[in-house]
């Protein structure tokens, strides 16, 4: 385990921060690429795709990023996308943590800041999708009310994995 971070040495952000969308990618690719050996499309289909979504961080009130820094140094982000897509609500999407902050406690604060993100938006649920086999993210999407609908064959990033869908419906006001 890397060594702790102090919380109060943490920066967040929400929306666009300089270097944000080649940290998500760079760490995507240190993680799938060279850490599990996965096609190098992987990478290039993730800078596409955030490159289309990170040009409305700041213009559109549907998509946001939440990320922690230490200085200049990423630790960590996810993307929220709650324009109209596949499935109704918010997509939660590039979940990434930088090595020195996993294991830190940085996915939970992530995760509550989305959460409260998309509720106070009053989106009728959250969803996303991964891959089969990522024990601490699974456990950190249950933690937060998501439940597994759906796993399947796909081929979308390159090399064929197992697909997953993740939904949490939102809570209930009262």
């Amino acid at each position: 385990m890397p060594p702790s971070l102090s919380l109060s040495s943490i920066h967040w952000v929400q929306g666009s921060h300089p270097a944000l969308c080649g940290e998500i990618v760079r760490w995507h690719g240190l993680y799938y690429v060279k850490g599990l050996g996965w096609n190098p499309v992987f990478e290039a289909l993730c800078s596409e795709q955030l490159g289309e979504i990170a040009q409305h961080f700041g213009v559109r009130n549907d998509v946001t990023a939440f990320s922690a820094w230490r200085g200049e140094e990423f630790l960590a982000a996810l993307v929220m996308d709650a324009r109209p897509g596949e499935h109704p609500g918010a997509r939660m999407r590039f979940v990434i943590a930088a090595d020195a902050a996993r294991g830190q406690g940085l996915g939970n604060e992530l995760m509550t800041r989305a959460m409260t993100w998309s509720e106070a938006r009053g989106d009728s649920q959250v969803w996303l999708t991964t891959v089969a086999g990522l024990a601490a993210s699974s456990h950190l999407y249950a933690k937060f009310g998501f439940k597994l609908v759906d796993e399947h064959a796909d081929r979308t990033w390159g090399d064929e994995h197992r697909e997953q869908l993740w939904i949490r419906t939102a809570p209930t006001r009262s």
